[in-house]
């Protein structure tokens, strides 16, 4: 199934955090049987994409899990969910489901949005302030 993001963002240059500052998203369900079902699917599977791009990560001590519970795994807050965030649903019905419907899901774009905000690329999830900090900082000392 087609999946589109598209996402904006800012990056604290002196910090490396990322700040969300817009995100568009589609899919092509083509027959959406329940459009507000739909965007609510997007939408909330757009949110986890953005957990798991810009948070989640499970650390460890030794070999235990030292953040696997409620209180200090990091998902998204509602303070995370940018100022700007639309959902599209295209439609042309030629699914293999009931009236031409099919599945949908989600993709990300942060990572390249952080690289077209910053210049630098950050390859391996989440996109921490502290990953983005050793980015900028490798490619101050390359540059120099």
């Amino acid at each position: 199934m087609p999946c589109w993001s598209a996402v904006e963002v800012d990056v604290d240059e002196e910090t490396g955090k990322v700040t969300v500052l817009k995100l568009v998203v589609g899919t092509d369900a083509g027959r959406a049987l329940n459009l507000p079902a739909c965007h609510g699917q997007l939408e909330g599977a757009a949110l986890q994409a953005l957990g798991q791009s810009l948070f989640e990560e499970l650390a460890y001590d030794g070999v235990a899990p030292a953040n696997a519970d409620p209180r200090s795994y990091r998902v998204p807050l509602v303070t995370d969910v940018p100022t700007t965030f639309e959902s599209f649903i295209e439609e042309h019905g030629m699914g293999p489901g009931p009236f031409g419907a099919k599945g949908i899901g989600e993709a990300a774009a942060v990572a390249n949005a952080v690289e077209d905000a910053s210049g630098v690329r950050i390859t391996q999830l989440p996109i921490t302030p502290e990953k983005v900090l050793m980015a900028l900082r490798t490619k101050a000392r390359a540059a120099s």
